[in-house]
């Protein structure tokens, strides 16, 4: 068992480095940009170097490490640590300069998240959970709301990497759309979890994730007593590519069985 000594001050110095790492994309000029496999999932130059940045902070911090990440071939899972690294989260909105984009930085240990960091620098919010200790937006305490399926607001993804998912995708949202508040699409699953972790919204789902996507966000939703699942099955397959079912807890089983028939 780790100590919370330990994993606080882990959560401290991840902090520091997502914010560095956000201080470099918001002060970067882009000057490449390439396609992986479709228009829809592009890589600029500014994702490949903050990555960089941020593994070699992350080994310096604990060497014996594994990392999976999303550029490149830094795709190892350990027995040990295992660092989970998005260095931009929303890189299409941060191509058309969309600000809102978010560094996105997980540990795990013995694959159960021990820290996750999301760190928005337009907006300069720093998003920390830790396993066992809660989670925070710039040292204040997160906790998800209390609304039921009906007076839900409910975030999105739409899986723009396979559009195959476009039917399933919109027949949920459609029929959410009708059960609940009102629904938004803002083209960053890391942030979408925070906001649910900060109370912003009450639910997420997105058909297809990747570990990146989603593992600093679970551990922060937890940490603030949501409820963060696979979509379909009810245990989250820890750092495998997944579809997502996130809630305050209140709303999950209305919104498990809207997403339920359509799969």
């Amino acid at each position: 068992m780790i100590a919370n000594e330990m994993k606080q001050a882990w959560a401290q110095q991840i902090a520091a480095i997502a914010k560095r790492a956000g201080a470099f994309i918001a002060g970067s000029k882009i000057g490449s940009v390439t396609e992986k496999g479709g228009s829809a999932n592009v890589v600029t130059d500014i994702d490949v170097k903050c990555q960089q940045l941020i593994v070699e902070e992350c080994l310096n911090l604990l060497p014996q490490s594994c990392v999976l990440a999303e550029e490149g071939t830094h795709r190892q899972i350990g027995d040990g640590f295992t660092w989970v690294i998005d260095p931009i989260d929303g890189t299409t909105n941060y191509l058309y300069d969309y600000r809102h984009s978010c560094i996105s930085i997980a540990l795990y240990h013995q694959k159960k998240g021990v820290v996750g960091v999301v760190y928005d620098p337009y907006l300069d919010e720093c998003f920390v959970g830790v396993e066992g200790m809660g989670s925070t937006c710039n040292g204040t305490a997160l906790c998800v709301t209390d609304n039921e399926l009906e007076n839900a607001l409910i975030m999105t993804g739409t899986s723009p990497y396979d559009k195959t998912l476009a039917d399933k995708t919109f027949g949920i949202m459609k029929e959410l759309f009708l059960k609940g508040r009102d629904i938004r699409r803002s083209g960053s699953a890391a942030l979408d979890l925070c906001y649910l972790a900060s109370g912003r919204i009450d639910a997420f789902y997105e058909h297809t994730l990747q570990p990146w996507d989603y593992a600093a966000g679970a551990i922060i939703v937890r940490g603030a007593h949501g409820t963060v699942e696979g979509m379909t099955e009810h245990a989250l397959d820890e750092l495998k590519p997944t579809g997502i079912l996130a809630s305050n807890g209140r709303c999950h089983a209305a919104l498990r069985s809207v997403v339920a028939s359509f799969l």
